[in-house]
């Protein structure tokens, strides 16, 4: 059963609503080295913020991950406390006693509403469990988002790396097929090549083990079956699923010098040496969005 591979570039959104604030999550990343996570996130807000990180880091192992929190207050009419207005009247009837005035009881009550301003409950609203629920409920929803966007770009990498790892291997295929014979027509150059820039070149013993040596250098066999070994490598660590873009990267690296010793050693291979370059890339390319 292969893993699921999870691409480093993802996006998620989530909403709230409620008679006092509206509230937008949003939760997108690029390719990193490493695991960067920066937060955005309101005044209010922010004594949440290692909660947040924390949630992330159950989930998340690479890609610069960046967290955008937006609230807007809706005003509401404060609510009227009896207890405060209370206050308020007891502060207006001792002022009239001791001013030697005699008001209504109606009088006293219009001055006290005149003068009771309740302030809204704004500060508290945020640090209740209530709101935090809530809040940790909606940041939980655009998380969710965010990583069935990454597992879904995973997937699509999957299957570009898949086609490009086949391309790979069929390539390597016919440089195997081809190989003996390019290396025998390369052979037989460089030893016409030296018999006519050498003349004595079989009495001179020196000049013949240095042509032997040369020859040798050509053979691509030993290439040919590492690159196979790092293409198994390759899709077994595959199907392991994420995190494995590290892993990938450090075998796609080992492919690319394979592939890059076969061409220095025998020329004749271009420009099937150049095609199978060019698939490596492409699988270097996406294995660098691989988380």
């Amino acid at each position: 059963m292969q893993g699921q591979i999870r691409s480093m570039t993802g996006f998620g959104k989530a909403y709230l609503k409620t008679e006092t604030y509206k509230l937008t999550v949003i939760i997108r990343s690029v390719n990193g080295k490493g695991l960067d996570i920066s937060m955005k996130l309101p005044r209010e807000l922010v004594i949440y913020e290692r909660e947040l990180r924390n949630l992330i880091k159950k989930f998340v192992y690479r890609g610069q991950v960046s967290v955008n929190v937006s609230l807007e207050l809706i005003k509401v009419k404060p609510k009227l406390r009896i207890e405060d207005l209370g206050e308020v009247v007891d502060q207006i009837v001792f002022s009239t006693k001791k001013l030697g005035l005699n008001i209504s009881d109606d009088l006293v009550l219009n001055l006290a509403l005149r003068f009771y301003h309740p302030e809204p409950e704004e500060e508290n609203l945020f640090t209740t469990e209530s709101f935090k629920e809530m809040f940790l409920g909606t940041f939980q929803v655009a998380l969710k988002d965010f990583l069935k966007s990454r597992v879904e770009e995973g997937e699509n990498l999957r299957k570009d790396i898949e086609n490009n790892l086949s391309q790979l291997e069929k390539l390597l295929e016919i440089v195997q097929n081809r190989a003996q014979v390019l290396i025998e027509n390369a052979k037989e150059r460089l030893l016409n090549k030296a018999k006519q820039l050498l003349q004595e070149i079989e009495t001179n013993k020196v000049v013949t083990q240095e042509l032997k040596f040369l020859v040798e250098k050509l053979d691509i066999n030993e290439e040919i079956q590492r690159l196979k070994s790092h293409i198994e490598l390759f899709k077994k660590e595959l199907q392991k699923g994420s995190p494995i873009g590290k892993k990938l990267e450090f075998i796609t690296q080992e492919m690319l010098r394979e592939a890059n010793t076969m061409g220095n050693k025998l020329p004749d291979l271009f420009p099937l040496n150049i095609e199978m370059k060019t698939a490596i890339d492409k699988i270097r390319q996406q294995v660098a969005n691989v988380e």
